[in-house]
């Protein structure tokens, strides 16, 4: 039998790895608001710029076709139903899909909430496609800046805030991999439209990392609290074998090879688009 020690050894490092990162997004607002701090925050802000403009360029029709894609909300639709569908055939334990959905949702709304309505008008900083200083500099598409305030980026914020979330959970490697690869994607997809800063995004990944891992953390000691059964038991239940989280992967693949061969398709003649139509419509 599994001693008190045993059972929360992982868990502690979990909770361990948390309390870092908590301990890095506070240090960070305060270094912020340091006065002291300013000349450190310029040279940051100049830093920032300069890679801004090293990663954000003109990639034709194509790419412009293919990064506004990623960067859509309706992307994550795919997952979202992928993942309802693995928590709807579910048949256990009814209270684990209920606390995971409901951890979810506070991930991605504290993710957001945070990002958007408190620390974007409490830093008031510029988004580069409304800064006079470098926006005549960078590439735009389709004319879109978003809005004025963009530290930090509530995209990133999301996408890490899921990964974190999720991460626990999956029992095979590659799908965590190709969802944080799936992640960086989303939030690169900002720079190269233009409307955020690197350091908007890393600021923005680390907020939402913080808040998924920290939510997770959360839902399984409710769970653990309700049920008093080991977190060996929580993981092989929720994703036994790593089958359902195989699922997850191919949907964020077939997701991103969709926006992929689509985009690129509408903006060039592909061999396959010049074919005539051998199906006649009416």
């Amino acid at each position: 039998m599994q001693t008190k020690s045993e059972m929360g050894k992982d868990f502690s490092k979990t909770d361990k790895t948390f309390c870092i990162l908590a301990s890095a997004c506070i240090a960070i607002f305060i270094v912020l608001n340091l006065q002291a701090a300013a000349p450190l925050v310029h040279w940051a802000d100049h830093m920032d710029k300069l890679l801004m403009l090293t990663l954000n360029f003109d990639g034709g029709e194509a790419i412009d076709r293919f990064w506004s894609g990623a960067s859509s909300k309706f992307v994550w639709v795919p997952l979202g139903a992928t993942l309802l569908a693995i928590l709807a055939y579910y048949k256990k334990s009814i209270l684990i899909p209920v606390l995971f959905v409901i951890g979810l949702a506070l991930t991605v709304t504290l993710a957001d909430q945070i990002a958007s309505s408190f620390l974007k008008p409490y830093f008031s900083r510029l988004r580069p496609s409304h800064n006079e200083e470098i926006c005549s500099m960078l590439h735009f598409v389709n004319g879109r800046k978003g809005g004025q305030f963009g530290f930090v980026s509530s995209h990133a914020a999301n996408a890490f805030g899921v990964l974190a979330f999720l991460a626990p959970t999956f029992r095979r490697k590659t799908t965590v991999v190709v969802l944080a690869i799936w992640s960086v994607l989303v939030s690169y997809s900002r720079i190269y439209l233009g409307v955020h800063y690197p350091g908007d995004i890393f600021c923005g990944a680390l907020l939402g990392f913080t808040v998924g891992l920290g939510m997770n953390i959360v839902i399984r000691k409710i769970y653990f609290k309700i049920t008093a059964v080991s977190e060996k038991t929580l993981n092989d239940n929720l994703f036994k074998g790593g089958v359902e989280s195989s699922y997850m992967t191919a949907a964020i693949l077939g997701t991103g090879l969709y926006i992929f061969f689509y985009n690129f398709a509408q903006s060039a003649i592909l061999p396959f688009t010049a074919l005539p139509c051998l199906i006649p419509f009416n």
